[in-house]
């Protein structure tokens, strides 16, 4: 039986790309979006794990790039683009609502910190608990210490919690540890499967 629910943030709560935002912040400070792409692609673990703040990711491309902008406003504009470039999933968040009326429903994400610091301001994070944030606490999917932490938090065992994900991969991890999973395509999709469980919502 089903007696808690586990979300991912981006892909399922919040609709955001990468890609896009790297390209847009490349365009909009005069470097080539491909050349960024790279340096994000070998920093990427430790942005994920907090073990490099988006402020110091700005200073070594203000630096590699030799760009006039200092590092504060880089990372003002890098909030700017994440902002303008993702969509909070409002249908979801009516579901988790009604979900919380009968159920623990928490969060984990794979985030950077400026990404977390921007939904905490938007009070995003108030509509779930436990909320664990890779950059905040250095551990990140598909590491088992980031679903165990959440499921003990809520108190339960893994068979009684529900993990909803839009990455395959982090879906296997939590399966093996014995959770339930929904990979996650849309919300009226996942209507449909939170029903086929017999989810109360």
């Amino acid at each position: 039986m089903i007696k808690g629910i586990l979300f991912d943030l981006g892909g399922v709560v919040v609709f955001n790309h990468l890609d896009q935002q790297l390209e847009f912040f490349a365009k909009e400070v005069g470097i080539d979006p491909a050349e960024l792409k790279k340096l994000e692609e070998i920093e990427h673990d430790k942005l994920i794990l907090g073990k490099l703040s988006v402020k110091e990711f700005c200073s070594s491309i203000r630096n590699k790039f030799e760009l006039e902008k200092d590092s504060a406003t880089l990372v003002l504009i890098w909030e700017r683009i994440y902002e303008d470039t993702s969509q909070l999933n409002r249908e979801l968040i009516t579901f988790v609502k009604e979900l919380k009326k009968k159920y623990p429903v928490g969060l984990i994400s794979n985030i950077f910190d400026v990404t977390a610091s921007f939904h905490q301001r938007q009070k995003l994070f108030y509509f779930f608990k436990p909320v664990f944030l890779s950059c905040r606490i250095g551990i990140a999917k598909p590491d088992i210490k980031m679903y165990a932490n959440a499921i003990k938090s809520m108190g339960l065992k893994g068979s009684e919690v529900l993990y909803i994900d839009d990455c395959a991969d982090h879906l296997k991890v939590a399966t093996d540890f014995g959770m339930k999973t929904i990979l996650f395509k849309d919300t009226p999709q996942l209507a449909k499967e939170l029903k086929k469980l017999k989810v109360k919502f």
